[in-house]
């Protein structure tokens, strides 16, 4: 699962780190990403027969605009509007090729972005459900655990580890 993990950092990372000329607000992002994705925990996503309440409609992130709505739903999770804003600008910054090891998805509550998160795969390692946010709605709880359901399904390396929720 570490190895995974790391495989997963340094994708996101790559994204500024790679770029010619990443801004200082991105870089700033990034930072800011990555020091909350040292206290998250991760585990075996446990085989789950439960039905979804089907409150979401689900769409992968295939193009820059479904891109910014994933990053104002996941930047929800930073309290502080500085941090936020340096967060979208990370965010926005994904760049996507055909043999990408990551899929974002954002899911859409009454027609508006309300939860997002990520499968990253690897043929070695297994899939990893991660940066599953929902907004602070009064469904929230329940916004998130059906998009975390929805990604295991989505997963197709086997074993399936997923951020610790609740």
């Amino acid at each position: 699962m570490e190895q995974l993990i790391e495989r997963k950092s340094r994708w996101m990372a790559s994204h500024i780190t790679d770029a010619e000329f990443p801004t200082p607000l991105s870089e700033k992002g990034l930072a800011l990403y990555q020091d909350t994705q040292a206290a998250v925990e991760f585990g075996l996503y446990p085989a789950s027969d439960s039905s979804s309440a089907d409150l979401l409609t689900i769409y992968p992130v295939d193009c820059h605009p479904l891109t910014i709505r994933y990053a104002l739903v996941l930047a929800n999770r930073w309290q502080n509007e500085a941090d936020k804003e340096a967060v979208i600008e990370y965010l926005t910054q994904i760049m996507f090729e055909d043999d990408s090891p990551a899929q974002l998805f954002v899911g859409f509550f009454k027609g508006k972005p309300a939860a997002c998160g990520m499968v990253f795969q690897d043929n070695e390692h297994g899939s990893l459900i991660c940066d599953i946010a929902a907004l602070p709605l009064a469904n929230q709880q329940q916004l998130i655990s059906e998009m975390q359901q929805a990604l295991a399904s989505k997963a197709s390396n086997q074993p399936v580890y997923s951020e610790q929720i609740g």
